[in-house]
């Protein structure tokens, strides 16, 4: 994989390998900022410790032209999913994911471990413990959550596609073998240098990354797109940010608290705020 695909790889933005972390539930350390604290240190410019709506538009325009490497006054989804904002979050997922998995503090992730992980997830998953899941219980609880995205038609397609894919023989039902065995064959494409020790690096390069990186980026491009010609603008990205700005100033006073941030999907410790 050449240097500059392998960036692209490592540009799924919030949920960026969202298989892995279905079957690992990730939980990232607490010595990590929280979102707000994030945000403010990224856009509180005038040192208040709140976030006012110019301040918010600011860091949009400043992470639009970190986007806009080649001065275009536009971006596409290529350019979003190699922008450095987005590298830096799958890469802080990676990393995230590794530390939870890796349960022999070793650095990397075996197939063991990664296993493990998938055989409680199962257990957590098969609410009435008879060793298989329905596609209700699929989705339900981990793999299609309807409210987290506020669209409930796309996570319950999601959840359905990965279930039709892990039910190997096509009964309606995942038994924890297939489950297993489908986690292996997910492990086996982290494991690009096949020593049996998954890192961080090796997770976002894969293809899965790679795959979820552009299909992300596509989403963006799409929500953000008001005039449909297939790029964004500085002006409809900046747009797209005021508009999430209103969403989060629950009180309309102009400015974003804490208690304001506190709630969102993306406001757990060690979570990054969408920028637009």
């Amino acid at each position: 994989m050449s240097r500059t695909f392998r960036r692209v790889t490592l540009a799924a933005l919030p949920l960026a390998l969202a298989s892995l972390h279905a079957l690992a539930q990730t939980a990232t350390p607490p010595t990590h900022p929280t979102a707000f604290e994030y945000m403010l240190k990224k856009m509180d410019t005038n040192g208040d410790g709140r976030i006012s709506l110019d301040e918010y538009l600011a860091a949009a325009t400043a992470t639009f032209k970190s986007i806009d490497a080649q001065h275009k006054g536009s971006v596409n989804a290529a350019d979003i999913a190699s922008s450095p904002e987005a590298i830096q979050r799958i890469d802080h997922r990676a990393q995230g994911l590794v530390k939870h998995l890796d349960s022999a503090g070793n650095g990397y992730v075996t197939q063991d471990e990664f296993v493990a992980a998938a055989q409680k997830r199962f257990a957590r998953l098969d609410k009435n413990g008879d060793g298989k899941l329905t596609p209700d219980e699929f989705a339900v609880h981990g793999h299609g959550n309807a409210q987290a995205s506020g669209n409930p038609a796309r996570p319950a397609a999601f959840a359905q596609k990965r279930f039709d894919k892990i039910d190997a023989n096509h009964d309606g039902i995942v038994t924890l073998d297939e489950y297993v065995a489908a986690a292996k064959v997910l492990y086996a494409t982290f494991d690009t240098q096949h020593n049996g020790k998954v890192t961080a690096a090796e997770i976002a390069s894969s293809p899965r990354a790679e795959q979820r990186a552009v299909h992300v980026a596509d989403r963006m491009v799409k929500h953000m797109d008001s005039n449909g010609d297939g790029v964004v603008s500085q002006d409809e990205f900046v747009a797209a940010a005021k508009t999430r700005f209103a969403r989060i100033d629950k009180n309309g006073d102009g400015f974003i608290d804490a208690d304001e941030v506190t709630g969102h999907r993306w406001a757990g410790k060690g979570s990054r705020p969408p920028q637009g």
